[in-house]
């Protein structure tokens, strides 16, 4: 199966280090995990529900792709996020190489000289270069711990790329205990996000559990996208 795009656009980057900086999004349909769905009941809680499938896709040409990205950049060039779904997964990993091959012809913003992927886990991230991550690690609220490739833990603290992240996503005091003890094990020398789960912890909680068990480069990470626009999308 080919990759699908699911959308591309331009707005803010809405999470981590780089929250705020002008950002081109491109979003590639298709994931096999369903975080939050547990074996206690609990329900899925991806904020990107609406890309998890492959029919939410569109084929697009690549140079299409790479035009409609160039078309949008500002003169002074932005960030670009290749996000998804899963941008590494099955037939999204060649699409996602190619096009972070193809950046540096039309990269306008030395700042940003690779395009960040956000990526699920459960993905390995040997040998990918000339890419930025915002790698997730599931923990047990997600229900999908076991997927997780823990070597990419080793892969990102051998990067040593200051633009790196590792991100953790929060649902109760259990999933904070257990990155704690993730980054304790596998001591990551890069940047850490801490980000509630919408609606099951409240966001001063989560920064009280930061403040009393400080974890080195950590910090909050609240989805600005949301609290400027909602859920609506594409903004």
């Amino acid at each position: 199966m080919p990759a699908l795009i699911h959308e591309i656009y331009y707005s803010l980057s809405g999470e981590g280090i780089t929250t705020g900086v002008p950002t081109i999004f491109v979003r590639i349909a298709g994931c096999s995990l369903r975080c939050g769905i547990t074996l206690d009941g609990r329900k899925l809680w991806c904020d990107t529900g609406y890309a998890l499938s492959h029919k939410a896709g569109t084929e697009i040409k690549f140079d299409h792709i790479i035009k409609q990205i160039e078309s949008l950049q500002p003169d002074h060039g932005a960030q670009v996020l290749i996000t998804g779904g899963e941008p590494l997964e099955g037939e999204n990993r060649q699409l996602t190489v190619l096009l972070c091959n193809e950046f540096s012809k039309i990269c306008k913003n030395q700042n940003y000289p690779f395009p960040r992927i956000e990526t699920n886990g459960a993905e390995s991230i040997e040998g990918l270069d000339n890419m930025v991550f915002t790698l997730d690690y599931k923990l047990p609220g997600s229900g999908m711990e076991e997927r997780m490739d823990i070597q990419n833990l080793s892969i990102l603290r051998n990067r040593n790329n200051p633009l790196d992240e590792l991100k953790f996503v929060i649902r109760d005091k259990i999933d904070f205990d257990r990155s704690v003890h993730i980054v304790h094990e596998y001591q990551p020398n890069t940047n850490i996000l801490y980000s509630p789960v919408h609606g099951e912890v409240e966001f001063s909680e989560l920064a009280e559990w930061i403040k009393i068990n400080p974890v080195p480069q950590a910090r909050l990470s609240l989805q600005m996208h949301k609290i400027l626009w909602g859920d609506k999308r594409s903004v």
